[in-house]
């Protein structure tokens, strides 16, 4: 492990690395926030080709249910890090667009199982294709070396991920 060594100044709101900071890179604090905001971006601009109005929230929680479907709240929750409360809006507002249902858990009545419908399923597969749709049209828009440059970084980001809860 190496500690973070800025190569440019740090100064200025919001660009000072925590005091305990352990970023293994010799590129600049700059440098980390142009990935940050690329990763962003590119991950917000894929999510706007879906049609119709289901927030970029609902689409996480649908997206987690259809992965480790069934679930119960308070497994959304922990999978979204978010507050049983919150989890519990989303899939009512889910639940009401028809996109999950909630049925009694066989083994245990008590207990509430929350799955995808086969139009929640539907929607997720659209917003899928219209996200690899959109992403592969930018990246015909680019040079063979960009297009490589990034299939190339493919795995490391995967690593990146790879310690993280879905």
């Amino acid at each position: 492990m190496v500690t973070f060594v800025p190569s440019r100044s740090t100064t200025g709101p919001g660009l000072d690395p925590a005091p305990d900071a352990t970023l293994d890179l010799v590129h600049s604090v700059q440098d980390v926030d142009r990935l940050r905001v690329a990763l962003i971006r590119i991950s917000r601009r894929i999510r706007s080709q879906a049609e119709g109005e289901i927030t970029p929230s609902q689409l996480a929680v649908l997206g987690t249910i259809l992965y480790h479907e069934p679930l119960t709240n308070g497994q959304i929750a922990e999978h979204e890090h978010v507050r049983p409360s919150t989890s519990s809006k989303i899939v009512d507002t889910l639940e009401r667009a028809g996109l999950v249902e909630r049925s009694a858990d066989p083994a245990d009545r008590r207990c509430v199982q929350i799955t995808a419908t086969p139009a929640g399923q539907a929607y997720a597969d659209e917003v899928r294709a219209a996200g690899r749709t959109w992403l592969a049209d930018q990246l015909g828009s680019l040079d063979t070396a960009d297009v490589t440059a990034i299939e190339d970084a493919v795995p490391a980001l995967e690593r990146l991920l790879a310690g993280e809860p879905d």
